[in-house]
């Protein structure tokens, strides 16, 4: 009865996928007709100015301790992905060396170094569009956002509290596919402290074992990132407005995501999150918001973000943020921001941008205020 209400609730759309390797750019070999593979280089370089910070703030990388006149590489990724023609198979290995200048680099255990830098090493069997399996350390597609590259989000960066609350990548096995209008992850990961870099404060994954998640998205009318598959429509990827060449452009048109995760640590104890999403696009105008609910032992937890996204024109985005997280701190932390994204490229992923915060501790009333400029590449 399950799958046959998944394929009734997928109907004849096709609908964006939760999980998808790294895109390859120009850096590439093969692909022809009688190629029997394709293979190419990816990477992408964040650099990070830092215009004003209060002393505690950070930026939305496992909080990120960021300082006043310190340029910070906050991503530097670079690594290979091969898709095999005459076998549903692809490999897929990336590297983020700008793991090396984490604040708290010296403090992380060894594994955790390592899985650090790993950001992609996973086998990926696409034997229909319906199922394909991942194996290795992938992205975890649990929360609206993480289901994209950062190198395609506002600002390169996930608000504050999905920073804290959903993992980034993990180590495990996924399923995940299209069933039409719907897609859908399955997955179960380690979430060693081992093996995996903690946020310093209020990480729910510390002390953690196991991993299990489960996601799935309705997309009713049309694709939210221009086509299916993916990458017909350059720039279109992301959660931002879709450019003016996608046909879908004047269509206003819905997604609804609804997700689960279970946390098993090592005293015996679990937690359990559930999060709603919903997104919209409509010309230039893209609007995501996601609610997260947890229980974790006998303690409810609420936290919300929301974002809006204009874009005047295809090379230029503004966009503005807001987020309440009722787990962090004592009594939650609130954050409002926004900035604006100049893109150099037509497929939005070079430019330079900027973003500004104000975010506070309810109980404490402690500011982490910023204001960052930020330069982007990518091959």
């Amino acid at each position: 009865m399950l799958i046959a209400a998944l394929l009734w609730a997928g109907g004849v759309a096709h609908a964006d996928p939760l999980f998808e390797p790294p895109v390859i750019g120009k850096l590439r070999w093969g692909g022809g007709a009688n190629d029997a593979w394709t293979a190419g280089v990816v990477g992408e370089a964040r650099l990070l100015g830092v215009v004003y910070v209060d002393r505690l703030s950070a930026w939305p990388d496992r909080q990120r301790g960021i300082e006043v006149n310190r340029p910070e590489i906050v991503a530097g990724r670079i690594g290979g992905v091969l898709h095999l023609a005459n076998a549903p198979l692809s490999f897929v290995a990336r590297a983020d060396l700008a793991e090396l200048t984490q604040p708290r680099w010296g403090g992380y255990r060894i594994g955790a170094k390592v899985d650090a830098i790993a950001d992609d090493l996973y086998v990926l069997w696409r034997p229909w569009r319906a199922l394909r399996l991942v194996i290795g350390r992938a992205r975890v597609p649990w929360s609206k956002l993480r289901q994209y590259e950062e190198v395609d989000l506002p600002a390169a960066s996930v608000p504050f509290t999905v920073d804290r609350l959903a993992p980034d990548r993990r180590t495990g096995v996924m399923l995940h596919g299209d069933l039409g209008a719907l897609a859908y992850a399955l997955g179960a990961y380690e979430d060693l402290d081992a093996l995996e870099p903690r946020i310093v404060l209020g990480d729910p994954s510390s002390d953690g074992q196991l991993l299990a998640v489960g996601h799935a998205e309705w997309t009713p009318i049309a694709p939210m990132m221009g086509s299916n598959p993916i990458g017909k429509i350059v720039g279109a990827r992301g959660p931002r407005p879709t450019p003016r060449s996608d046909p879908w452009f004047d269509t206003a048109r819905f997604s609804l995501g609804l997700g689960v995760m279970y946390r098993r640590r090592a005293d015996a104890t679990n937690r359990v999150d559930g999060s709603i999403s919903v997104q919209v696009k409509w010309s230039w105008l893209a609007v995501t918001t996601e609610a997260l609910l947890a229980r974790d032992g006998l303690r409810n937890q609420f936290a919300a973000w929301g974002q809006i996204e204009v874009t005047p024109d295809d090379r230029v985005s503004v966009y503005s943020r807001a987020e309440w997280d009722g787990g962090a701190g004592a009594a939650g932390e609130w954050t409002v921001g926004g900035g604006a994204t100049w893109h150099a490229t037509a497929n939005r992923r070079n430019g330079i941008g900027v973003l500004g915060w104000i975010r506070r501790d309810v109980d404490r009333g402690i500011r982490y205020d910023g204001v960052t400029v930020f330069l982007q590449a990518a091959l």
